[in-house]
């Protein structure tokens, strides 16, 4: 039975995993420069800009692009609009790109919607700028490598360094930064395979505490979502070894619990549909993950045409837009209900198993579940022809996100299946060793 299960798992997996198609699907693009950034004002109005400098605008959601001249040809790593007509960017002038007397980061501003954009050197060489905010015309805050973390209260003409706290996280790099309210935001960012760091204020900006080490996960934290005052996620992870991370706060930024979800990469970019239904890129597997229960499980996608994606945008419910590598747009299809309320959540009340990381591995791999309530549960492993390898867990647990590592020393190379039971229901996916 188990071995006929397995192998029609193998046949629906590709299926399984190319589901994105239904939701997103690229349209046409003006470049194949790689951007990295965008920003929409609307479901129509909206900019992207990328490699060799390049920012086109569009006013119909994509149907057609116009270019403007942002005076740089260095790669423009983000773009932040306060409004439709006022903008920052940031760019980098990297070794053998471009002008190469100057190594460091370009400032970009526009105040008349990228008409007209100009450009000054922020002052330090060797420095560069990856997250930039700005509350209204005169305050803001940008931050990067290595170890900046500065404001302006003159729109950007003098940067200082901000006032943050001393504790042992305050030095690590900047990438990006949200705010919920007009003195309630968070500044997140870190380093690789040391730890990633959230940083919060509760007074505007004027001073900032980083998270408590304690609640650190071990990678850079990429970007930031609201649900309300006191419920707020983090996407990263680590590339290497464990994959995508989410962390989850659900008292204002006191305390965090961080969780892998086995997908392959790092979670660069996250926006949210609904107030329940978020998606997140993962361009380094050319992947994007989504949640349809407020970020507490989520769902591996492989994006259209396995394209690297880096950040991630809904203007609204309908309308949804992601770029990424060799100039690729994609926009969200929106999937109409066969009833009057949309569905919001997938059958995936009761338990969740997720894809074992690393995959192919050698020794050993970690397998992440979820349980949406306590109970009994199982999980085995079976080789291909359906013989019983190993029982890892067989006990009581109790709900939410649960691990187990399978240690496959003494076995042979080859394909098995790992199953969880829970309460009489299964759960199987595949897994490769290769020795």
């Amino acid at each position: 039975m188990l071995k006929n299960y397995c192998l029609l798992f193998f046949l629906l997996y590709t299926n399984i995993t190319t589901f994105s198609q239904n939701f997103w699907e690229r349209i046409p693009s003006p470049t194949e420069n790689s951007l990295r950034t965008l920003h929409f004002a609307d479901s129509l109005r909206g900019w992207v800009a990328g490699d060799s400098g390049v920012i086109f605008y569009t006013s119909d959601g994509g149907i057609s692009w116009t270019q403007q001249q942002s005076n740089t040809i260095n790669k423009i790593v983000r773009l932040f609009f306060l409004d439709a007509n006022r903008a920052w960017g940031l760019a980098h002038a990297e070794a053998g790109l471009a002008d190469s007397s100057f190594y460091g980061t370009e400032i970009l501003k526009t105040t008349d919607g990228g008409l007209n954009w100009s450009i000054e050197q922020y002052r330090e060489e060797d420095v560069f700028l990856r997250g930039i905010y700005f509350k209204d015309t005169l305050r803001g805050f940008t931050g990067g490598v290595p170890g900046r973390f500065l404001q302006t209260t003159d729109g950007g003409l003098t940067w200082e360094s901000a006032n943050i706290d001393s504790g042992s996280l305050s030095g690590f790099p900047v990438i990006n930064f949200k705010f919920y309210n007009e003195l309630y935001g968070y500044a997140c960012g870190g380093r690789f395979d040391i730890a990633g760091v959230i940083w919060q204020t509760t007074n505007g900006g004027e001073n900032w505490i980083a998270i408590d080490p304690i609640y650190a996960p071990p990678d850079e934290v990429f970007d930031i979502h609201f649900f309300d005052s006191l419920n707020v996620i983090g996407v990263g992870g680590d590339p290497d070894l464990y994959g995508v991370g989410i962390m989850h706060s659900t008292d204002a930024g006191i305390s965090w619990n961080y969780f892998e979800i086995g997908v392959f990469g790092q979670a660069q970019s996250v926006s949210f549909r609904t107030e329940n239904e978020g998606w997140a890129v993962v361009p380094l597997s050319g992947h994007m993950v989504a949640t349809f229960d407020y970020g507490a499980t989520w769902i591996d996608y492989i994006a259209p045409d396995t394209s690297s994606l880096y950040q991630i945008i809904f203007t609204d419910s309908l309308t949804g837009y992601a770029v990424g590598e060799d100039g690729v747009i994609v926009k969200y299809k929106y999937q109409q209900p066969d009833n009057v309320n949309e569905i919001q959540t997938p059958v995936i009340n009761d338990f969740v198993l997720y894809q074992n990381f690393p995959n192919p591995f050698n020794p050993s791999t970690k397998i992440n579940f979820y349980l949406s309530e306590p109970g009994s549960v199982a999980v085995k492993i079976y080789n291909i022809i359906g013989t019983l390898v190993t029982t890892l867990v067989e006990e009581y647990k109790s709900s939410g996100n649960h691990s187990v590592v399978w240690k496959a020393e003494n076995e042979p190379s080859g394909v098995y299946c790992y199953q969880l039971n829970v309460k009489g229901k299964l759960a199987t996916r595949k897994m490769v060793l290769l020795k």
